[in-house]
């Protein structure tokens, strides 16, 4: 069994509050982390409603360093396994929003509190359980990405947010593949994480695609959902930053798949098994 508590999104759901941004907490199979930690304290309150013990959450994956997904950090108490890229750390700024978006903390202040491992490579954290490390761009329409920041205040240095990143967890029914914003293509990450795992089966997609105009976006989004229709995906999990508008077009193109849309304090139960070492 796979269970996700949103502990934060987008999107308000009866009393559990909703800001831009995303936290997950994940139980593979009895093993649990947190995915990503909000924009700000609010995840701290949100677990609280919905019975989760911070405290007790060893691991925490940080899909990519941008403020909706890390500013939560200095909240988080302190001993956790905090897995990221490098390049996490990086000022950003916002081309939309013309203000500051980058990590909250500097590397030497996370590890007073944190145990931090740093890499670019996947990193195998439970069994069955994988951080997908750096993500190449090789999916033709997805080789430009979903990039919305830059590296300077004057917003002239393009990021191409090269730690965006995401977990595949292997089941017995296909990949289980969770994004953050996917920034680098959700395409991209799917294939990274079938390389990674050398399970080519994929079962379903959990989190953000970056994809927020479908005019703008028409091209990418109806490759996308030819993609995913290809690789005979059984449900899609969608929110944060993917806009209700794109969600209704998924349904409309996509009838065959399930589809779930994300808010703050939602729970699902996904009838899944641990793929086996002989199964692989």
């Amino acid at each position: 069994m796979i269970t996700l508590k949103i502990i934060v999104e987008n999107r308000d759901n009866c009393s559990f509050k909703g800001e831009s941004g995303l936290s997950v907490l994940v139980d593979a199979f009895g093993k649990t982390f947190l995915l990503d930690t909000g924009y700000s304290d609010l995840f701290l309150k949100n677990a609280q409603l919905l019975g989760i013990d911070l405290s007790k959450i060893e691991k925490v994956i940080l899909t990519h360093g941008h403020s909706d997904h890390t500013n939560g950090i200095p909240f988080l108490p302190d001993g956790k396994t905090i897995i990221m890229h490098p390049a996490g750390f990086k000022d950003r700024w916002s081309i939309r929003k013309k203000e500051y978006v980058g990590f909250p903390m500097t590397e030497d202040e996370l590890e007073k509190h944190h145990n931090v491992l740093i890499s670019r490579e996947s990193i195998k954290f439970y069994e069955n359980c994988y951080f997908l490390g750096e993500i190449p761009m090789v999916v033709d329409f997805e080789r430009n990405g979903n990039f919305s920041t830059t590296l300077d205040e004057q917003l002239t240095q393009k990021d191409y947010t090269e730690d965006d990143s995401g977990v595949a967890i292997t089941t017995s029914k296909g990949l289980f593949v969770i994004t953050g914003c996917g920034h680098r293509g959700v395409c991209n990450t799917i294939e990274h994480a079938k390389e990674i795992t050398g399970q080519q089966k994929i079962w379903g997609v959990f989190g953000g695609f970056h994809l927020r105009n479908l005019e703008k976006q028409k091209e990418v989004i109806d490759r996308t959902i030819e993609y995913l229709n290809k690789n005979k995906i059984k449900a899609l999990f969608l929110g944060h930053c993917v806009t209700d508008e794109v969600i209704d077009y998924f349904e409309k193109n996509m009838p065959n798949v399930e589809i779930f849309r994300l808010a703050s304090g939602k729970e699902f139960s996904l009838d899944l098994t641990p793929l086996m070492q002989r199964q692989k």
